[in-house]
């Protein structure tokens, strides 16, 4: 689905309460996949100046449409990283999510997945993306306005690029510390639980 959303690619940070293959349920039905991003340096830097010149576009844009009235800023999509004591760590947490099903023009539903890379650029479709793992993150900074919470940007998380990979939960052989052994192997047909598990899945 094409638009005019302004896209941006972080530089490498630890993902934080990664939901990424399977979305977040908690507090709607549909879902969301999303992602914390802690980053610091120059890449966390110049990623909140991209961030923060979309706010002021969107502050502009909410102005415009609300012919003079006073505007809030909304709350910007990053924060200070803090450690377990409440002190600032120097590093930046950043926050990505996205529908886990978007509506058309005509009213259907349709599932939104997070496109998920390895550091090669190969799609990973066997993986369960845990919080800890390394990885780049390709989102639209899309701005919005409420009277409630005012004008702002959220970034609407698209892809993602895994360089280290934390892995594990159920369903996942690798997250319960098995790997590969010589032996029975479970055909395609033998396999009505992995079915079940797809289906599941089939937002």
């Amino acid at each position: 689905m094409k638009n005019n959303h302004e896209r941006i690619v972080t530089g490498i940070g630890v993902s934080q309460y990664a939901y990424l293959t399977s979305p977040d349920t908690r507090f709607d039905e549909v879902g969301h996949y999303k992602t914390n991003l802690i980053m610091s340096g120059e890449d966390a830097e110049n990623l909140k100046q991209k961030i923060d010149a979309a706010i002021q576009k969107s502050i502009a844009l909410a102005k415009e449409k609300a012919k003079g009235k006073n505007i809030k800023t909304a709350a910007a999509p990053y924060e200070d990283d803090t450690n377990d004591d409440g002190e600032a760590t120097g590093s930046t947490v950043f926050k990505f999510k996205t529908k886990a099903q978007i509506t058309t023009k005509d009213g259907k539903l349709i599932p939104n997945r997070v496109a998920i890379f390895d550091s090669k650029g190969t799609p990973m479709t066997d993986c369960n993306v845990w919080s800890g793992s390394e990885m780049k993150v390709s989102a639209e900074l899309v701005p919005y306005y409420t009277a409630m919470v005012g004008a702002g940007v959220s970034m609407r998380l698209r892809a993602v690029q895994i360089t280290k990979l934390v892995e594990g939960g159920s369903g996942n052989a690798k997250g319960y510390g098995f790997g590969e052994e010589e032996g029975y192997e479970q055909s395609i047909s033998e396999s009505p639980a992995e079915e079940e598990s797809q289906q599941a899945f089939d937002f």
